[in-house]
Formats: C-alpha cells, structure tokens, sequence
C-alpha cells in the first residue's frame, strides 16, 4: 500500500512540477519577456516543497478511501453471505423439526399399531392355547371318558391354527429379512387354485357364502415355490370369507396379462376398506379401522405376508377397495415367471 502511494505521488507529483515550470515559463518569457525574473531552479525547488506533501496526502486519502470502500463491499458481502447462511440454517432447523414431528408421528402409529397388533395376537395365541389346556383336562377325567374322541379332535384343531400362527410369525420374520428361499418348479395354476379351494369350503359353507372362479382357457405354467403360491391363495381367501356379509360372493380369479405375465387373486363384496387404510393393510402389524372393531378380526400377518412372498417372486400386489364396494386383491407375476404355453407342465 504504501509503495503504491510513493509511486502514486511521484508521478503526480512529477507532472505537476512540469506544469508549475511550463506556466512560469510561459509567462515569465513569453509573454512579459522577462528574461532576469525567469529563475526555474527556485520554482522547481518551490514547487516540489509544495507538491508533494500536498498530493501525498490526496493521493493517500484516495487510495483509504478505495480500500475503505472495497472493505465496505467486503463486509458487505460477507453480511449478506451470512444472512443467507443463517437464512439456510433456519430452513435446515425447520425442515429438521418438521422431519422430527414427521418420525415422532410415524413412531407413536408404530407403537400404536404394534401394540393392537401383540393385544390381538395375545388373544389369537391364548384361544387355541386354552382349547388345549381345558380339553387336555378334561381327557384326564373319567367322566369325560365318551367324548374322548371329540376332544381329542379340538385338541388337534386348536393345535393346528396354533401352529399356523407361529408358521405365519416365521414366514413374516424371514421376510423381514430378507431370507425367503424358493423352491422352484412348475405349477399348474387351475390345479393349484383347485387345492386352495378346497381346503376353504368348509369355511365357506358356515359362513354361506357363494364361491365361484374366473380363469382364462389354457392358462400357462408359472415356475414357482408352490408352498408360497399356495400360502398366498390361503391367506386372501381366508381374509374374503372372514369379512365377507351371509349371501355374498367370493370369487377367485387367475388371467394371463398383456404383458406375458400372470395375476391371480380374491374378490369379494364385503364392507371394503377405506382408501386411506389401505396402505397399511400391507405394513406388518397392519389392520383397518373395520378390523380393529371386528369380532374376529385378525392377527394382521396375512397381507404383509402376501406381499412379502409375491415380492420374493419378483411380482407385485394391488388392492382395490372401498367402503362397501368390497374388495379385490390381485397378485402379478412376472413374464419370466410364466412358461411358454407349448411347453407348459402341470405341476
């Protein structure tokens, strides 16, 4: 800075001398011809005592005023940077407690919904635990010696839908991590709709429903694990026939899509589920508002399971639904799940 201002000075300074000595010159000789009076030694040393002080401290003045000025800008600048990074901290603060309410609603309707779930499931396990127990008792007593062979039966009833739970606990625990294995082979899915149907016709016979299939003619071959395919048709027709009114129908379908693929489901025309409740239906421990106020509502592993297992097959689950509109559940497979029709094989 200050060898700016020296350099500065000395040129300015050095013009203004010449300029003082080119006017003394003019006037002195030029125009009053005064040859004696011209003396530019003095004026020179004159106008140099004069000149440069003066012009340092204006050129000093201008060079503080500049850096005055650019420090202004700076700290201007360096304002306004700080005000924008307050601004985005703010922003960050907001967007980081909207985030909190966000999770902290998120975690109350987990808690909420996994402690309907393990009250429900409670109930679900202790029903058939005390079946056993009270039957089991019963069979140690005499009196009870005529009846041995009909509660032996509850016994094995009660068992049975104990151990499908614990089953479908453990299906849905390997899901959730990612631990379902396949065992793949070909399956032919009139046949396997077949089975599923009979094994829930006395369910549908109690509950006087109507049971009726659609299906494409000559449907192809799927490759598949049939125990997941099996358990899939089980779960959605359980779940039509359990919230489905006396009188309705329940419908099973399974058609070949447009894309080479396959879908396959349930519907029914029950009370339906309310469109915002739907997503939730597919989430573990998942059940609507028609669920949670209903007798037999269920243990809310049936749907999660669903998903989990048409997902590990690399297919999709759509649910269409409405208040009393009923509801339709479909389940697609992917084109390299179907076999070619020339060379399918019944499973």
């Amino acid at each position: 800075m200050l060898r700016e201002k020296l350099i500065s000075t000395v040129l300015v300074s050095m013009a203004v001398i010449a300029a003082a000595m080119f006017v003394d010159f003019v006037i002195t000789i030029a125009i009053l011809h005064d040859y004696a009076a011209y003396t530019p030694g003095v004026t020179f040393s004159i106008s140099s005592l004069v000149t440069f002080p003066v012009v340092y401290g204006l050129v000093s003045g201008r060079v503080n005023l500049r850096e005055a000025r650019d420090a202004l800008a700076a700290a201007y600048g360096a304002a306004q940077d700080a005000r924008a990074d307050a601004q985005n901290g703010l922003r960050a603060v907001e967007e980081a407690r909207a985030k909190a309410e966000l999770d902290r609603a998120a975690a109350i309707e987990a808690s909420r919904a996994k402690s309907e779930f393990l009250a429900n499931m409670s109930h679900e396990l202790r029903t058939p635990l005390n079946a056993i127990l009270g039957f089991s008792e019963a069979l140690s007593l005499n009196v009870f010696a005529a009846k041995r062979n009909e509660y032996a039966g509850l016994i094995h009833l009660a068992g049975s839908h104990l151990l499908g739970l614990v089953n479908d606990l453990l299906d849905l625990s390997r899901i959730e991590a990612h631990k379902v294995q396949l065992h793949d082979e070909d399956i032919h899915i009139p046949q396997l709709l077949g089975d599923c149907i009979a094994l829930v016709e006395p369910g549908v016979a109690q509950a006087n429903l109507r049971l009726a299939t659609r299906l494409d003619p000559d449907l192809p071959a799927v490759v598949g694990d049939a125990r997941a395919l099996k358990q899939i048709l089980l779960n959605l027709l359980s779940n039509a026939i359990k919230f489905s009114d006396a009188g309705t129908l329940v419908e099973v379908f399974a058609l070949s899509g447009p894309d080479g693929g396959l879908s396959f489901g349930v519907s029914d025309r029950g009370r339906g589920i309310p469109e915002n409740e739907q997503v939730r239906m597919f989430d573990r421990f998942g059940q609507g508002r028609a669920d949670a106020i209903e007798r037999k509502r269920g243990a809310g592993l049936g749907l999660p399971i669903v998903k989990g297992l048409a997902e590990a097959h690399g297919g999709r689950v759509m649910m269409e639904s409405g208040l009393s509109a009923g509801t339709c559940v479909t389940v697609w497979l992917p084109p390299e799940r179907v076999r070619p029709r020339q060379h399918s094989n019944a499973a």
